[in-house]
């Protein structure tokens, strides 16, 4: 064992966690550990200090531990990072992603500039066939589903907190009064918080939840059941579309 390897308790609990694939491109293929911090910047070995990467991923994943968790662990390429934040460039995508995170830019914009945010062919195909399989493009699992077994699973508890998003919002409440709904009620998000708007835009914009899924603009049906049904779901759009917002109404 190397001195900077974790003991394989650790390696067990993180492969466990992990679901036994990488935790960016969800591959299951050529396993590998890596310190989130170095252990020669301070780094323990441990479950927290941990993250699970196939090859690939772990071959250019960025020093810097700001760029990643907060870009390299969310994004497939800077075209998603783009993409999800309706910029011009990687650059704007950045700043708002330093903005949300309440941290410097100039700062921040000299690390990715060091260390960019770069990505091999079988990485990209990794996260297509990702997508392609699981019904969902981005890394985290969406609200109301869990992830079993190669495919999205309809959590019901979560799925009946969907369902009343988009009844609420259909019947005129705003984005602000669905928050002071939930947040009243106790109901948790996916990570246990409190809800915010930019939470129910997320999930009202979503096609996942009238089953199907999103990867670079294309839409394709997933395998995965829906929890809205489609004619509801263009009926959010529109509606989105009627208060000002940039949803695009797609054709299924």
């Amino acid at each position: 064992m190397r001195n900077d390897d974790f003991p394989p308790p650790i390696k067990k609990l993180a492969l466990k966690r992990a679901n036994n694939r990488c935790e960016r491109c969800w591959t299951e293929k050529d396993l590998e550990f890596h310190h989130i911090t170095p252990v020669r910047f301070g780094g323990k070995k441990t479950l927290e200090n941990c993250l699970v990467f196939c090859h690939n991923c772990h071959n250019i994943a960025p020093s810097d531990i700001f760029l990643l968790k907060n870009i390299f662990l969310r994004f497939s390429s800077s075209k998603e990072m783009i993409h999800h934040y309706k910029v011009e460039n990687e650059y704007e995508a950045l700043k708002c992603i330093c903005g949300e995170k309440g941290v410097n830019y100039e700062e921040i914009k000299q690390k990715f500039y060091h260390d960019p945010f770069s990505h091999t062919d079988a990485v990209k195909e990794g996260m297509k066939l990702r997508a392609e399989k699981i019904g969902h493009s981005g890394f985290n699992i969406p609200f109301g589903y869990d992830y079993k077994d190669g495919v999205l699973k309809i959590l019901p508890n979560e799925a009946e907190v969907v369902r009343s998003i988009y009844s609420q919002y259909l019947s005129g409440k705003s984005l602000d009064e669905i928050v002071k709904m939930l947040n009243l009620a106790k109901i948790p998000t996916k990570r246990g918080g409190s809800w915010a708007k930019k939470t129910i835009s997320t999930i009202l914009k979503n096609p996942v939840y009238c089953g199907y899924h999103r990867y670079e603009e294309k839409l394709t049906r997933g395998i995965h059941n829906k929890i809205i049904d489609a004619k509801i779901y263009k009926e959010i759009q529109k509606l989105i579309c009627e208060k000002g917002g940039k949803q695009k109404n797609y054709d299924f």
